[in-house]
């Protein structure tokens, strides 16, 4: 056996035990919006985890640490903080998840209202 291939696949199998959460791979359109100005960026959700995603999307390394997601097949606005970047894909962690028809504070009225402005049908 060759020793590099050993130690590929058990540093592959640490890598894998370490996620708290099971992966499933997803193809999710989503929107991020972030900063003061409310900016727009498409993106797509490749994998999926009750704590987490990987997102697909132009430059990530242009994006804040933290940021909203909006959700478009759950209706719903995330809180998420980018954990990994890499040059067109990025990890994050979940904060927390809202229903965009549900009550929301000032700040995800204002977010809300930034993605309705954008151009997309309201709820879709």
């Amino acid at each position: 056996m060759n020793y590099m291939t050993s130690k590929i696949d058990e540093d592959e199998a640490a890598y894998i035990d370490r996620r708290a959460h099971p992966r499933r791979k997803t193809r999710f359109k989503a929107v991020i919006i972030h900063g003061e100005d409310r900016l727009a960026v498409d993106c797509v959700v490749r994998d999926l985890s009750e704590g987490g995603a990987r997102l697909r999307l132009d430059a990530p390394g242009a994006l804040p640490v933290r940021f909203h997601l909006f959700w478009l097949a759950d209706r719903a606005v995330l809180d998420v903080e980018a954990v990994w970047r890499s040059s067109n894909e990025m990890g994050v962690k979940f904060h927390s998840k809202h229903d965009m028809q549900g009550k929301l504070s000032s700040e995800l009225a204002a977010v809300c209202r930034a993605f309705d402005q954008r151009g997309r049908p309201k709820g879709a």
